[in-house]
């Protein structure tokens, strides 16, 4: 919203930075409630769900466990064992 102030356009406040806040603690609250529906359900159906910090997980070869480095930007994981793919399908293959 806007008003004229002495012929200038002065823009009011509309809460923009709370509600910014709000839209957060909203997603982290249904990430929370996600995670805990994923839980019940896997435990129902006899099933471990396993939550890991992604940090990293792309840097090293789910295959010989070799750390890979690479940049960000970087989308294709090669590895000198052989194991070539996308870097993505290297994180989710990766279990400890």
């Amino acid at each position: 919203k806007t008003d004229i102030e002495d012929g200038n356009l002065v823009y009011l406040p509309n809460g923009q930075s709370a509600k910014s806040g709000l839209n957060k603690s909203m997603l982290d609250a249904a990430h929370g409630q996600f995670a805990s529906v994923l839980k019940y359900v896997a435990w129902k159906l006899g099933k471990n769900v396993l939550f890991v910090d992604p940090k990293g997980t792309s840097q090293y070869c789910w295959n010989c466990l070799n750390k890979v480095p690479k940049e960000l930007s970087q989308r294709w994981h090669s590895c000198q064992c052989g194991e070539s793919l996308d870097r993505d399908e290297n994180s989710a293959k990766l279990t400890y």
